[in-house]
């Protein structure tokens, strides 16, 4: 097997070389498999944007994008259940046949027990396949590539049908293929393992930029674009409204959505009440179903919500709390909470779940909050979230949490009079911010009492000299 990869390695003429390109990159980036939060951008701000390309998201069931004005595109799914039908496929083979470049990035991963890792269903179309041996360091990459050094972040190999028909670019310890390249009609096929290129969130690990960033123009150079037209999103295809809300997702989820919406309609009223309020004008208008157990977002009009989160639709206490969250985010706006924002956001999560019939589990959510935090500041006197920095993320989750168990205790509808009295207090009109020292003057005449000296107490820096006019 290791000669055979080695002569993989050597063969000139499974696909033409990458050279000093100079074509433009604008690719389309499929977080319609799988959503996460690094490929919904920070992929193409690693390695397509800083070589002056564009990158645009598809969300959709693959054969409804629109690469019209792309040549490449980006296909990566780790555990997923969203498949490859024909028609995905088919629109692939046509972007191909017109000069096109794909990438596809992968780790073997099985969905809840399924069988089959799903973006094989489309590398397997082009003779590979994504394997659950472990690559073994080091990496060695084929003198073309021209990389000085290979970084991983651990990763798999794949399995190649016929390996004279690819060009290994990169081989593990034992000369297994951990990416590969072929070409196919008037475009080429990169397969590579996902650990070879970043995966924060906030796209500050931009590992092996200084190869990638010429190995995609040289993969998207068979298809011209024009730069002064980059290439466009496309969102869910599918959108449904019901009582004012609309619902948007891809054919992958349609099976998830009405009881996803059956949880909506539970936490909705129900988050009315623990607020006192309903969302600011706007906001919480639309749901995206998104391909995750990862979470979800809020952009304020619109929240996402990652539709395996917590075993759901199996289980529904963790989407209710997701929910929960996410629609908190949304419900506080135009200013967020600059004490708690996140805090905040999933203790009311937990008590939307503890309202509705799921105590145990909110009770256990809580508890392991709280239990996490205390083990940093067991007082709840040692960080402060007016500043925040160096505060550990359980300090800042929980101690917010901790803060309002107490006033609740007191006056068990605080979280209604405080976001009442912001709602009233605080007009956007008016003012352009919303600071600590703004948020715990109004959570006073909520509680009819200073708070200023306890906050102080528990070691938070607010001034009450320094509130703005409320």
């Amino acid at each position: 097997m290791t000669s055979c990869i080695a002569a993989c390695l050597l063969a000139a003429a499974a696909a033409p070389a990458p050279e000093t390109p100079t074509a433009r990159v604008h690719s389309i980036t499929d977080i319609a498999h799988e959503f996460t939060f690094y490929f919904d951008g920070r992929f193409g701000a690693n390695y397509v944007t800083p070589a002056g390309g564009a990158d645009a998201r598809n969300w959709a069931a693959l054969r409804h994008a629109d690469f019209a004005r792309a040549n490449l595109i980006v296909l990566q799914a780790g555990a997923s259940m969203c498949p490859f039908p024909k028609e995905d496929v088919d629109a692939v083979r046509a972007f191909l046949a017109e000069g096109g470049g794909v990438a596809i990035l992968g780790e073997h991963a099985l969905f809840k027990g399924e069988k089959e890792y799903r973006l094989n269903e489309i590398a397997r179309e082009f003779g590979a396949e994504f394997v659950a041996t472990r690559a073994e360091e080091p990496l060695a990459a084929a003198p073309e590539l021209g990389a000085d050094a290979v970084r991983t972040y651990g990763g798999a190999t794949i399995a190649l049908a016929k390996p004279a028909d690819w060009k290994v670019l990169i081989a593990d310890a034992r000369g297994r293929p951990v990416m590969a390249r072929r070409a196919v009609g008037k475009g080429s096929v990169l397969v590579c393992s996902r650990a070879l290129v970043g995966r924060n969130p906030d796209a500050k690990d931009p590992i092996n930029d200084g190869w990638w960033q010429p190995l995609l123009r040289d993969l998207a150079a068979g298809k011209a674009v024009d730069p002064a037209h980059p290439p466009r999103d496309t969102m869910p295809e599918i959108i449904v409204e019901k009582e004012g809300l609309k619902i948007q997702y891809s054919e992958y989820l349609a099976p998830y959505a009405d009881a996803t919406f059956a949880i909506y309609t539970r936490v909705r009223p129900v988050m009315e009440r623990l607020l006192g309020v309903p969302p600011a004008k706007g906001m919480m208008g639309s749901l995206i179903l998104l391909p995750t157990g990862g979470g979800g977002f809020s952009s304020g009009a619109t929240v996402g919500l990652g539709i395996w989160w917590g075993g759901f639709p199996e289980k529904t206490y963790g989407m209710m709390e997701l929910l929960g969250h996410e629609a908190t985010h949304s419900w506080v706006l135009p200013f967020a909470e600059p004490l708690w924002n996140e805090g905040i956001a999933t203790y009311v999560g937990i008590l939307v779940g503890r309202e509705l019939g799921e105590a145990a589990e909110a009770g256990a959510a809580l508890k392991n909050w709280l239990d996490a935090c205390t083990r940093h500041d067991p007082d709840m006197t040692k960080y402060d979230l007016a500043a925040r920095r160096g505060v550990p993320h359980e300090v800042a989750m929980a101690k917010p949490m901790w803060i309002w168990e107490q006033l609740r205790k007191e006056k068990p509808d605080i979280l209604a009079r405080y976001f009442q009295l912001k709602r009233r207090l605080v007009d956007p009109a008016k003012r352009a911010r919303y600071t600590a020292d703004d948020s715990v003057e109004v959570l006073s005449r909520a509680m009819g009492r200073d708070l200023f000296p306890w906050f102080v107490s528990l070691g938070i820096s607010v001034d009450k000299s320094r509130v703005e006019d409320l």
